[in-house]
């Protein structure tokens, strides 16, 4: 198999490029380490999409889609098929509720109506070689098995920049101290969805807050919040976690710091809910129905682009010619287990994404989608967000599947591409 695209990754950054190149009439291979696509909104629990929507202007404003194409697409089929409800307003923001468990069935549906889209789960990238300035060959690996193959493009929507580490390209890290926590996630059943009406999220924190005090909980037990699922008795279990192991600070790239932060959300999300199935009302039948097959990273290494995408971008709503995505969430700064920090941009506008961060420096066939764009540490912040993921990953497919060149003309084409889905 040597595709002319070949998509490393496949959440939903990865499955929007994939489906955006073989439309595009590309002959494109998607790979995905896991046996279903979604990532975090799958395997990860993620249950909302972010991102999606503009930031309403007025707080009486309708619900509008931010980027055009597959995110409308995606919205429609997903409220058409039960999948999802909202949008739902969340303060100055809108969010789609959506359900785990079959938006990776839907993203099965979605690949496969495309002719000029594989897909091959269960199957990850080891190795890559660099002739020039471009990709040459790509090394895949399914269970001991491994093949090389010779794409003409690649697009790395692994959220881990994994082919910039493979190959040895600059990529760009933040500092431990301020590296986004992670979040981990359980699905739960039983409870009462009257626990999350009125003043019930707050009775559920003081319960909390009052069983670490008396040493009932671990303190690890003040990062969760709770949030109703899309079905009647169906909730969700987030917890924000420090992420710092005994061994070492947290690193989402080191397994130390992920074998730590997957065991300690296994304990400590559990004896929460024991906890409140012991002694608050509305959970007495509670029980942890699903756990994530990964904790929820939400910040590892980013690439070094053409281009890199700053916190000022983000609130000055920046954007110019060669904008080929919307970023329209704030920036959401997880930078301690406590919540989330918000920076809002000055005026409620989106931020134009250059295609130059999308795009690998000094490798003409390598953009990038998701999480692993080029951005600094706050700007990575709003970005990595599953609605923009698709929005990025939209782009990043359609200019993969273009005959390589220099980045002002593929932006123009994109532009216009996506300028006929508008509406």
């Amino acid at each position: 198999m040597n595709p002319n695209v070949l998509i490393i990754g496949g959440g939903s950054a990865g499955v929007a490029a994939a489906i955006a190149a073989a439309r595009q009439g590309a002959d494109t291979l998607l790979v995905e380490r896991n046996g279903f696509f979604g990532g975090t909104g799958t395997a990860s629990l993620v249950h909302s999409f972010c991102g999606l929507y503009v930031m309403p202007p007025t707080p009486d404003a309708a619900a509008k889609i931010a980027n055009p194409g597959l995110p409308v697409e995606l919205e429609h089929e997903l409220l058409a098929q039960g999948i999802a409800h909202g949008p739902l307003r969340m303060g100055k923001v809108d969010v789609l509720m959506h359900q785990p468990a079959r938006l990776a069935l839907f993203y099965d549906q979605w690949c496969s109506r495309q002719p000029n889209l594989k897909v091959l789960l269960h199957t990850k990238v080891i190795d890559a070689a660099v002739a020039g300035n471009r990709i040459s060959e790509v090394t895949l690996h399914c269970r001991g098995t491994t093949w090389k193959l010779r794409p003409r493009t690649v697009v790395d929507a692994s959220g881990d920049a994994m082919l910039a580490a493979v190959v040895h390209h600059p990529w760009a890290q933040t500092p431990a101290q301020e590296l986004q926590r992670p979040a981990y996630i359980v699905g739960l059943g039983g409870v009462d969805p009257g626990a999350f009406t009125g003043d019930g999220p707050l009775k559920i924190s003081g319960c909390l807050a009052r069983a670490i005090k008396d040493q009932q909980l671990p303190a690890a037990a003040a990062g969760a919040h709770f949030r109703a699922g899309t079905t009647n008795h169906e909730a969700f279990l987030t917890l924000d976690l420090a992420g710092d192991s005994p061994e070492c600070p947290f690193d989402a790239t080191d397994a130390r710091s992920l074998t730590w932060v997957e065991m300690q959300g296994r304990e400590v999300t559990f004896a929460i809910v024991d906890h409140l199935r012991a002694s608050f009302e509305g959970f007495a039948h509670a029980s942890v129905t699903t756990l994530p097959v990964c904790a929820g990273i939400r910040e590892s290494r980013s690439w070094i682009g053409e281009a890199v995408l700053t916190e000022e971008d983000i609130l000055e709503s920046r954007s110019g010619d060669q904008a080929i995505a919307n970023a329209t969430w704030p920036i959401e700064l997880r930078e301690t287990a406590r919540g989330a920090r918000l920076l809002y941009p000055r005026e409620p506008k989106a931020c134009g994404i250059p295609l130059g961060c999308l795009r690998a420096r000094d490798l003409q066939n390598v953009f990038i989608a998701g999480r692993c764009i080029s951005a600094t540490h706050r700007a990575q912040a709003s970005i990595r967000v599953m609605g923009t993921a698709l929005a990025t990953g939209q782009a990043a497919g359609m200019a993969a599947a273009l005959t390589v060149g220099d980045t002002p003309t593929i932006a123009q084409h994109v532009r216009h591409l996506l300028s006929q889905n508008e509406g």
